[in-house]
């Protein structure tokens, strides 16, 4: 997890860490890297020279992806992109707001957007007959 200083599809991630693409190609023991369909999309985390990166991933080992488990399974990837986290003018348009650029503060967050996940657990259906929340008085 973090700034891997490489895109999805670079051999480092796809190769040598042999992190899959897709979650049905995972084996027992192997990892899945949910941002490289993003990656191919042209989605990133960073801009560089006008071209957009995805060096911030969080890799999946196997047991996450099963949904037929007792505790959380994976769901959904996130860019957190929002308005105020993008630089508005100048050379740097439309890239993340920067924290410096060279020497001068900028006052930005990071020159990356923030990567997340989103883990569900399935709750089972409530017996019948078993009340969850006592009754409001009337």
């Amino acid at each position: 997890m973090g700034d891997l200083n490489d895109d999805p599809v670079n051999e480092s991630v796809a190769e040598i860490l042999g992190a899959k693409p897709k979650p049905t190609d995972v084996n027992k023991g192997g990892l899945y890297n949910p941002w490289t369909e993003l990656y191919k999309r042209g989605t990133g985390t960073l801009a560089y020279q006008d071209a957009w990166g995805l060096f911030d991933q969080i890799i999946i080992s196997y047991p996450w992806l099963s949904k037929n488990q007792n505790g959380l399974f994976f769901y959904q990837q996130h860019i957190f992109f929002k308005e105020y986290l993008v630089e508005n003018q100048g050379r740097y348009k439309g890239y993340p707001m920067r924290t410096w650029d060279g020497n001068t503060y900028r006052g930005g967050y990071s020159d990356h957007f923030p990567t997340y996940l989103v883990f569900l657990k399935e709750i089972k259906p409530v017996k019948k007959g078993f009340l969850i929340f006592p009754l409001q008085n009337q």
